[in-house]
Order: structure tokens, then C-alpha cells, then sequence
């Protein structure tokens, strides 16, 4: 008797015990199962980051460039004016200057020449009040018509631009080489008329060839006639419009 019941106090220590220590361990917490994206339920948004690209290359962009032969609108008030030093219609697409005293334009190549061998005075009035002008500012202005003068007394018309013909006597080069003169008188290059074409203005007159042509020739001109202190008196020629004729 005394042996069943050791036997069932063993057993009942055996099943009992192990229980006991279940029930007093702390319960364990499952994992929270990550919603699937194909749930249905709203997922946060990824915060946003900036990635540059890399650049692929020059851009695609083409920007054509002007025409040669482009040039601005002509204004009315300017439509039948000419530049008072060559005689050249205005074209606002080689500059504007006018004349705040006698209201006269000029291109700005033509303000260029009279800054250096003018002392920068208008040819019609004497004025240094050469003023820039673009076109939407161009207003009303004149035409200068100048003078015409011969051989008998040009030395009354310096400082003016004028008109002039007569018989090219002689083709003079300077001693660089670089700059002409073509001689209406028999004289050395400092006393007699000539017409002066610096090596700057050489290409837009037509070059040495027609420069050279015009040796014998009888030509009619327009351009700035001065005294110069050295060279004497001569009419400075920048561009091929102030040669008016030959024959």
C-alpha cells in the first residue's frame, strides 16, 4: 500500500510541476505580420529624394545664326534720309548718330572717321553734339547736301564735306605701302588735292585693284575735305558709295 502510494505522489510531481513552471512563464509576443502589398490596405509613400541625372551630352538646341544680308526695318521718318558724311542711305543696322544741332545722322562707321579727322564736328554745322541713336529712338532729321567745289576754290571749303570732280593725275602709295592717294594736281603728296584712302577703309572702297583703275579717270566724289596740318588738303574716301561717278 505504502508503495502505490509513493508511486503516485512521483507521478503526480511529474505532471503537475512541469505545468506550474508553464504557467508562470511570461507569454511570448508574435511577431506582427507585414501587410502584403496586394492587401489592399494604404502603404506609407517613400520619402522623396533627388537624384540628378547625368548629362547625356550638349543640348539639341540649335540657334541658327543672322543672315548677312539681314537688316533692321527701316523707320519712316528715316526712309529717304542719307548719312551726311557718305551720302549713304541710313541703315539703323550700322549704327545711328545724329546731329543735336542740325539734326543730320551719320552711321557710326562715318562718326569713327570724324572723331579722328574732325576733331568729331558735324559736317553741316561744325557741332560736336553727335548723339547715339537706335531706331526705335530715330526721329526726324535732314539731308545734307554738299557744297560743290573745283580745283579754283576748294581751299575756302575745308572742314566741309563736299562735292567734287575732276581728272585723277597721279596714284601715290604711302611709304608703308599700306595707304593711297590719288592726285588731282601735279604736286608733291603734301601740297596738291588727292582723294586718301587709309588701309583701314581699303576693302570697302573695292580694293587696291579699283583703287589703282582709277588713275586717269575723271571722278566725281563726296567726302570730308580737310587741311591737314602734314598731308595737306585731301578728301578722306572710307566707303564705295562716296565715289558718285566715273568715266
Amino acid at each position: 500500500m505504502e508503495a502505490l502510494l509513493v508511486i503516485g505522489g512521483f507521478w503526480l510531481l511529474f505532471w503537475v510541476v512541469p505545468k506550474i513552471f508553464e504557467f508562470l512563464k511570461p507569454p511570448t509576443q508574435s511577431p506582427t505580420p507585414t501587410p502584403s502589398p496586394l492587401s489592399g490596405q494604404p502603404q506609407p509613400s517613400p520619402r522623396p529624394t533627388y537624384r540628378p541625372q547625368p548629362s547625356k551630352g550638349k543640348s539639341k538646341v540649335i540657334f541658327n545664326p543672322p543672315s548677312p544680308g539681314s537688316t533692321q526695318a527701316q523707320p519712316s521718318d528715316l526712309k529717304d534720309l542719307h548719312d551726311a558724311f557718305t551720302g549713304a542711305p541710313l541703315n539703323p543696322a550700322l549704327g545711328l548718330h545724329q546731329c543735336m544741332n542740325c539734326q543730320v545722322y551719320y552711321h557710326s562707321g562715318s562718326v569713327v572717321v570724324l572723331r579722328e579727322e574732325n576733331a568729331g564736328r558735324c559736317v553741316a554745322c561744325g557741332s560736336t553734339l553727335l548723339v547715339a541713336r537706335s531706331a526705335q529712338e530715330a526721329g526726324e532729321g535732314r539731308d545734307h547736301d554738299p557744297d560743290v567745289v573745283t580745283l579754283a576754290n576748294f581751299r575756302s571749303h575745308f572742314n566741309r564735306v563736299v562735292t567734287f570732280e575732276s581728272v585723277v593725275r597721279e596714284l601715290k602709295v604711302s611709304r608703308s605701302g599700306k595707304d593711297y592717294a590719288l592726285m588731282f594736281e601735279q604736286a608733291s603728296w603734301k601740297k596738291g588735292l588727292k582723294l586718301v584712302f587709309f588701309r583701314r577703309s581699303i576693302a570697302n572702297v573695292g580694293g587696291v585693284n579699283f583703287i589703282k583703275s582709277l588713275r586717269g579717270r575723271h571722278v566725281r566724289v563726296r567726302g570730308l575735305l580737310i587741311n591737314h596740318p602734314i598731308f595737306g588738303p585731301e578728301i578722306i574716301i572710307s566707303e564705295r558709295s562716296m565715289i558718285l561717278s566715273i568715266r
